[in-house]
């Protein structure tokens, strides 16, 4: 069975994860991109969702215009919390 709309959001929140804690450890082009990507597309399904997903998206902007690492953690922070949100959307279902 294909995977539903938590589950595929919960494969991008894992990725996105993974290139925050590479951009933690220090900046690089490939994973910055990554994660503009990922919270670009997450953009629809949080649309109701503004207090982290816009703290989000406003801390990958911060990363990828400074090329400042110290910027990963605070998206990172964020993702984890909309990670819970979703988690527990899909365990309610």
């Amino acid at each position: 069975m294909a995977p539903g709309p938590y589950e595929r959001v919960l494969e991008t929140l894992d990725d996105l994860d993974a290139r925050l804690a590479g951009l933690e450890v220090g900046y690089n082009e490939t994973n910055a991109s990554a994660a503009r990507e990922h919270v670009d597309r997450l953009g629809a399904f949080f649309e109701n969702e503004p207090e982290h997903f816009v703290a989000l998206e406003e801390a990958v902007d911060r990363l990828v215009e400074t090329e400042d690492s110290a910027h990963a953690a605070t998206a990172k922070e964020h993702a984890d919390a909309l990670k819970e949100r979703v988690e527990v959307q899909l365990d309610e279902e």
